[in-house]
């Protein structure tokens, strides 16, 4: 923690601690027990821990059974001041490991809410452990930024429970001059929770911080960290091949996977396959499709249908299965030399963490037509965490990546008459690392061999390093709404939210370097600028039915998606602004939306006789077909007890942020 988290947090306790001696407590407190099935069999997202995805599916499975005990003691510190707080002890029996059990800073934290309320020079001021809302969205949070979320199960959650309460002070007066109200938050940072993220993990070819089993974790996620399709357990088993399969013997440079046949195989484990199409190497060493040569080389495990139950790098004779999305497809004309320099690779992901300062202020006023606005203005860490790659050495230096080319060389006379290449290719830009920048700049443009020469090129096992990290972001926006009477509807409220951002961190991917293996250089962030809108309606009808509609827009002001000319063998070339949400090995790491668009429509209705229950549901319509929809009825059994049946749909296009988690619809109750 920042030191001044640590100077905010010892402020707010001791006055908290002080204060609370002198009061007398009243003391309540509920039980909350959930329990939730799938309602769908199949495989989640996250769930796959080995190739075998049999191994991996769940039938109509109980996926959670968790116990809130929730405690709330309220009391006067004094004439001026009350305080307040909400302890939550929990424990879920079904969830996978790391998500039994309280943990700070989610919706599962012992101490929930710890603040103090008092009034000073006209100032009203609630100092400690809260939540603030900002924006009246529905089903979704775009003003609503002040507190960071939990979405280890979506937005399933009401958000009063899936916020998550941070130390703050949250100062708000009247302006007698406009008759409006100015609000001051000077709070500390927390960044969202996400399944599949936030965990560190050090050197080591399997990392678990994928959270393997989680119902939740999201295509985007399992890109990065995921057990079997994500790119820190993937990248060690390339470094696997070159070192075991490879052998160093195409160190010269010479040579490239996929010549004039890319490789493309039905039957494979995430790129990892059992036939090898067409290799050649800088001796002109054919190696047919189906795996044969003259030599003892058989496949990229280095044995005929040969599997590795530690890293998966193969499928087992007779266990594979059909999928698009395979890692050497998306590297065709890496060459030979830099697999050599891959070799041994090692990945650890780390967190820098989100502490920090953030300075919020609200102006809320009204006109004399009815109109309710504000203008909301934020500095603050991003609650969405980011992913920067580099390369280190053994000793943790940092490694600079730089690249070389070399003419590529025809099959020449060995060629078989089922690999016949009657073209050259293009030339073959091979990945080095340097110890400083300069050297890696120098190297752009030589040859193989005249770099080879040098001094420059690093020769050690290098480890990819993955780092999570918060940005510093501006938040400007605002929000209106206002009441017209009609004679067919009755009050009809017209709802507006907008919201511009700057420096978000967006994932730019580059696959003309992926293609050639540069690793650290297909994946970068860059700073972007966003613009948010909702616009919404509220009527009411059947007598006491709400019902609420909304569209919503998310505006890239510096959107990406430029061509690329490369080779035949990367076809699929472009560098672009990837999905952060559903980009996957199995959608071909899939390029977002310039301006992504989403409909909702909530309805809810109270029933019984005289109103004591309600249902309530919400339907997510998503561009390009992902939907989501939450249907929800609460029963008031009597004054000290409820029951709520809760049914959570996802469907749609598979590559969608909703649509992606069919497979995890669910009932709870």
């Amino acid at each position: 923690m920042k030191k001044q988290n640590i100077t905010l947090s010892l402020a707010l306790a001791t006055i908290f601690s002080s204060s609370v001696a002198l009061a007398v407590p009243e003391v309540s407190g509920k039980i909350v027990h959930e329990s939730a099935v799938f309602t769908q069999s199949g495989i989640g997202i996250g769930a796959a821990t080995t190739y075998s995805q049999t191994a991996d599916s769940h039938g109509k499975d109980l996926f959670k059974s968790a116990t809130h005990a929730k405690i709330f003691i309220d009391g006067d510190a004094s004439e001026d001041a009350s305080y307040h707080v909400e302890l939550n002890g929990f424990y879920d029996g079904e969830a996978i490991s790391g998500y039994k059990d309280n943990e700070e800073y989610t919706q599962r934290d012992v101490v929930r809410e710890a603040y103090i309320d008092t009034e000073t020079q006209g100032v009203s001021i609630r100092a400690g452990k809260q939540q603030v809302v900002w924006g009246t969205a529905d089903g979704m949070k775009l003003l609503d930024a002040i507190n960071p979320t939990d979405y280890t199960e979506m937005a399933q959650n009401q958000m009063e429970d899936s916020r998550i309460p941070v130390w703050m002070i949250n100062a708000e007066a009247d302006v007698e001059t406009t008759g409006g109200s100015v609000q001051l938050i000077v709070a500390e940072s927390k960044g969202s929770v996400f399944a599949g993220l936030g965990k560190a993990s050090a050197k080591g070819l399997v990392h678990t911080n994928g959270d393997a089993g989680h119902p939740f974790v999201m295509k985007g996620v399992d890109t990065i960290t995921g057990r079997v399709d994500g790119f820190i357990n993937m990248a060690p088993m390339l470094g696997k091949v070159a070192t075991n399969s490879f052998g160093g013997m195409f160190a010269g440079g010479q040579g490239q996977l996929g010549r004039q046949t890319p490789l493309v195989a039905a039957t494979n484990y995430r790129g990892f396959n059992q036939t090898v199409h067409d290799y050649v190497n800088n001796n002109s060493l054919v190696f047919n499709a189906g795996g044969t040569s003259a030599t003892s080389w058989t496949g990229l495990c280095g044995a005929a249908h040969s599997q590795d139950t530690t890293t998966n790098l193969c499928t087992a004779a007779g266990a594979s299965f059909t999928d698009p999305g395979e890692m050497f497809e998306f590297m065709p004309v890496t060459s030979f030399a830099t697999f050599d320099t891959m070799g041994s690779m090692t990945t650890e992901y780390r967190t820098e963490g989100s502490d920090g300062m953030n300075v919020g202020l609200k102006y809320t006023g009204s006109t004399t037509g009815g109109v309710n606005y504000s203008l909301n203005y934020l500095n603050s860490k991003d609650t969405n965490p980011h992913i920067d790659l580099h390369w280190e050495d053994a000793s943790g230096n940092k490694l600079y990546v730089g690249t070389t080319t070399t003419a590529q060389n025809k099959l020449g006379d060995n060629a078989t008459a089922t690999t016949t290449v009657t073209t050259a290719g293009d030339d073959v830009t091979t990945v080095h690392l340097f110890t400083t920048q300069a050297a890696a700049n120098d190297a752009y443009g030589k040859t193989y061999d005249a770099v080879n020469l040098e001094s420059t090129t690093h020769e050690d096992v290098a480890n990819l390093v993955f780092v999570e990290k918060y940005n510093d972001i501006q938040s400007i926006g605002g929000s209106m709404d206002m009441a017209i009477e009609t004679a067919e509807l009755g009050p009809v409220v017209l709802r507006a939210e907008g919201l511009y951002q700057a420096n978000v961190m967006t994932p730019i991917l580059d696959r003309k370097k992926l293609s050639y293996g540069d690793l650290q250089g297909a994946l970068k962030m860059q700073s972007t600028e966003y613009f948010k809108y909702v616009l919404g309606v509220d009527i009411t009808v059947l007598t006491n039915m709400m019902v609420s509609a909304q569209f919503i827009q998310e505006m890239n002001l510096d959107f990406v998606d430029e061509a690329q000319a490369c080779s035949a063998q990367a076809s699929h070339c472009g560098r672009y602004t990837a999905d952060r949400a559903a980009m996957h090995m199995s959608n071909g790491l899939q390029k977002a939306e310039e301006n992504k668009e989403f409909y909702s429509l909530f309805f809810s209705k109270p029933f019984g006789a005289s109103g004591e229950h309600r249902w309530n549901n919400i339907l997510m319509l998503e561009e390009n077909g992902g939907k989501w929809n939450r249907l929800d009825a609460e029963f008031s059994i009597d004054d000290d007890t409820q029951a709520t049946v809760e049914y959570n749909k996802y469907w749609g296009d598979a590559n969608t942020q909703f649509g992606q988690l069919e497979k995890s619809s669910n009932i709870q109750v």
